[in-house]
């Protein structure tokens, strides 16, 4: 199909997030964090941009006034940079 002269792209249906966790060195273990951990979502991109990404903006609003923040789990548990809010437990609670 052409669109003003261009091909029409075909895009998927779906998008995915992969993420990795912990020491993915197989030569140098860290024996205080033996672990490696890789994670994936899959969304639906509809689900995505009409449920998933207002969710996150909402909580981000929520918590931080903006949606400019990473959640990052080092600086979660850390509690540090934006995140330093956790040092009290019952907002910790809260926001875990």
């Amino acid at each position: 199909m052409e669109i003003r002269g261009h091909r029409k792209l075909n895009f998927g249906d779906y998008i995915i997030y992969v993420d990795e966790s912990g020491d993915h060195s197989l030569t140098s273990i860290d024996k205080n964090y033996p672990i490696f951990s890789l994670a994936f979502c899959i969304f639906k991109k509809e689900e995505y941009v009409n449920l998933a990404v207002p969710a996150m903006q909402a909580f981000k609003f929520r918590w931080f006034g903006h949606d400019n923040v990473v959640l990052h789990e080092s600086d979660i548990v850390k509690k540090r940079g934006p995140f330093h809010f956790l040092q009290y437990d019952k907002i910790k609670d809260r926001f875990l």
